[in-house]
């Protein structure tokens, strides 16, 4: 599943939509899209003015709001000037006036897209139930999250994949900070300190700024067409790794909320 990371390299790609206005869409698998007929009448005619981010999500700017795309576990988007783009499992086609076409792709179907006006946008869900963005939100105060954090009788990981006090960390991300912080994963929130929420947001911001410079870890949803390759992998320090860079101990491997969770004993408390 694409992470923070991921889908700020796809918001960067698709900058090049800008200006364009949709002259029609082609849904051939609705329940990707929420209330297809809503979805069509206020998007179809319509310029996109800006693409942005909150989370894991897209956000495609109009002039009377939003496209709202999440792309869950194998979402795509392809981009092709004048050429129809062949390929399988094609669910959502926009068409633009110049003839350029956007095509999303998903082989599970889990992606949705919604439309949102602008006034609603952060009223309703899914935004409504997200935490803070740590790399969009500059100001922050760290009482809040702790707050929040020592309420629940839940392992940090369960928590801070959750989306609802940090967004935009998944299993690579969430691993990859608690490491960094010196805080295992199992660890019930209601047991963290105050100083220990404030590694977690401060290495979620390092971490998720070097990921983005890097493209991400995986570019599987990324729109393939312009060819670029995410290179973070090679600063995962315990994901998917066998060995402790720092202490040299065979780290450990663990479902925690269906997810596999790798940590070092001795250095993460």
């Amino acid at each position: 599943m694409p992470e923070l990371p991921e889908v700020e390299t796809v918001r960067k790609a698709l900058l090049s939509l800008v200006g364009k206005e949709i002259e029609s869409i082609d849904i051939y698998y609705d329940k990707i899209v929420e209330d297809k007929e809503g979805f069509q009448k206020n998007v179809i005619g319509k310029t996109i003015l800006d693409m942005k981010r909150y989370g894991k999500y897209l956000l495609f700017e109009l002039e009377n709001g939003y496209i709202v795309s999440h792309l869950r576990m194998e979402g795509k988007y392809f981009y092709s000037e004048n050429k129809p783009i062949l390929l399988p499992h094609i669910h959502v086609v926009f068409r633009f006036h110049d003839s350029s076409v956007l095509c999303y792709q998903d082989v599970r179907k889990f992606g949705r897209m919604m439309f949102k006006k602008k006034e609603e946008l952060y009223q309703t869900k899914p935004f409504i139930d997200l935490g803070i963005d740590p790399i969009l939100c500059k100001e922050i105060e760290i009482w809040r999250i702790y707050d929040k954090i020592r309420k629940k009788h839940i392992p940090i990981k369960t928590i801070l994949l959750d989306q609802s006090i940090l967004c935009g960390l998944g299993n690579i991300y969430a691993d990859e900070v608690l490491y960094a912080s010196h805080i295992l994963p199992t660890r019930e929130g209601s047991s963290l300190k105050l100083e220990e929420v404030e590694a977690i947001l401060n290495q979620s911001r390092i971490i998720l700024s070097k990921a983005i410079e890097y493209k991400g870890t995986t570019i599987r949803s990324y729109t393939s067409s312009l060819n670029v390759k995410g290179e973070y992998q090679q600063f995962l320090m315990v994901h998917t790794k066998n060995i402790c860079p720092f202490c040299m101990k065979t780290l450990e491997k663990k479902k925690i909320s269906g997810r596999t969770t790798y940590f070092c004993k001795e250095c993460q408390k």
